[in-house]
C-alpha cells in the first residue's frame, strides 16, 4: 500500500512537471530601433511629435504589420503604434500604459482598419529602457495567442444604418444639443489633434463650411482629445466646424483610427462614410453633399 502511494505521488508530480513544462508563454519581445521605420517616413513632416525609435513586431501574418515605438513631445516622452495593411499605413495612434491588479503597467490595444470592418488585438507592456525592449502578446477571443488574429467586426456607423445617440460637449463645457435642427443635414468629422491626416484635410473641410453656408448643413467636429490640447491648437490653426467633446461611453462607437467622414440625411440615417483622410477628401464630401442636396430637393 505504501508502495502504491508513492508511486501515486511520483506520478502526480511527474503530470505536473509535465503541465508546467507545457504552458505556453505567449509573450514575445521586440528591441527597439532608432529613427523611423521607412514606411513611416512620408508622415514624418505633418507629426506633431518626433519618433524615436520603432520595432517591428512578428504578426505571422503577410499581409499586415504592426510597428511600435517611442516618441517625444516637448519635454514629454511617450509611445505609439501603427498599423500597415499591404505596405500602406491604416492606423497610427499614440500610446499610454495604466497598471493592473498585479501592478504592472500594460495596455491592451484594440486597432480596426478596412473601414474598421476589421480589427486585430494585442497586450503590450511597458517599455523595458534598460534592454531597449518592447514585450507583448496578441489577444485572440480575450486570451492571449501566438499570432495575430483578424476578426471581423459589426459596424455601428456603415451606410444605410441610423446614427446612434451619443452626448456631445462644446468648448465652453456646455452640453451640444446635437438633435436641434431635424431639417439639415449634417457633416460629421471625428479627429484628433496629433492625427497628421487629421490636420491635413481640415483646410479642404473649411472650404466645405464655407461653400454650404445657408444651406441647410451643419457641419460638427467631435473628439475625444482634452479640451486644453483642443484649444491650443485652435490657437494658431483654423477649424470652422462646431468643435465637440465626445463623453467616454459613447466614443467607441467611433474606434481608435482617425480621421473618420460621415454624412447624415434629414433623417438622421448615414449616407456616406469614410475611414481615413487626405487634403482632397472634401472633394468627396463635397460630391456626396451635392448629390444629396438634389435628391432631398
Amino acid at each position: 500500500m505504501l508502495q502504491l502511494k508513492l508511486l501515486i505521488t511520483i506520478f502526480l508530480g511527474m503530470a505536473l512537471v509535465g503541465c508546467q513544462q507545457n504552458k505556453k508563454d505567449f509573450y514575445k519581445t521586440a528591441e527597439l530601433q532608432n529613427g523611423f521605420p521607412e514606411i513611416l517616413k512620408p508622415l514624418e513632416k505633418d507629426l506633431p511629435f518626433n519618433i524615436l525609435s520603432h520595432a517591428l513586431l512578428e504578426t505571422k501574418n503577410d499581409s499586415i504589420n504592426i510597428y511600435f515605438g517611442s516618441l517625444s513631445q516637448g519635454e514629454q516622452k511617450g509611445n505609439w503604434i501603427a498599423l500597415a495593411s499591404n505596405d500602406q499605413i491604416k492606423q497610427f495612434r499614440s500610446v499610454s500604459f495604466n497598471k493592473n491588479v498585479k501592478d504592472i503597467r500594460e495596455n491592451d490595444i484594440d486597432m480596426n482598419f478596412n473601414n474598421s470592418t476589421n480589427r486585430i488585438s494585442l497586450r503590450v507592456k511597458e517599455l523595458d529602457s534598460l534592454n531597449n525592449n518592447i514585450t507583448y502578446s496578441w489577444i485572440n477571443k480575450s486570451r492571449l495567442a501566438d499570432s495575430l488574429e483578424v476578426i471581423t467586426i459589426d459596424m455601428p456607423l456603415a451606410k444605410g444604418n441610423a446614427f446612434p445617440a451619443i452626448a456631445l460637449k462644446d468648448l465652453d463645457g456646455k452640453k451640444y444639443d446635437f438633435d436641434n435642427s431635424k431639417d439639415d443635414i449634417i457633416v460629421l468629422n471625428w479627429w484628433a489633434v496629433w492625427c497628421a491626416p487629421c490636420r491635413k484635410e481640415i483646410p479642404g473641410l473649411n472650404k466645405l463650411v464655407d461653400k454650404y453656408a445657408n444651406k441647410n448643413v451643419r457641419f460638427i467636429a467631435i473628439t475625444d482629445d482634452s479640451k486644453e490640447s483642443v484649444n491650443a491648437f485652435l490657437e494658431n490653426n483654423q477649424f470652422n466646424y462646431d468643435i465637440t467633446f465626445i463623453s467616454e461611453d459613447t466614443r467607441e462607437i467611433f474606434g481608435n483610427s482617425y480621421p473618420k467622414n460621415i454624412i447624415l440625411d434629414k433623417s438622421e440615417k448615414i449616407t456616406f462614410y469614410k475611414d481615413g483622410g487626405n487634403e482632397f477628401v472634401w472633394q468627396e464630401i463635397d460630391q456626396h453633399l451635392k448629390a444629396l442636396q438634389l435628391k432631398e430637393n
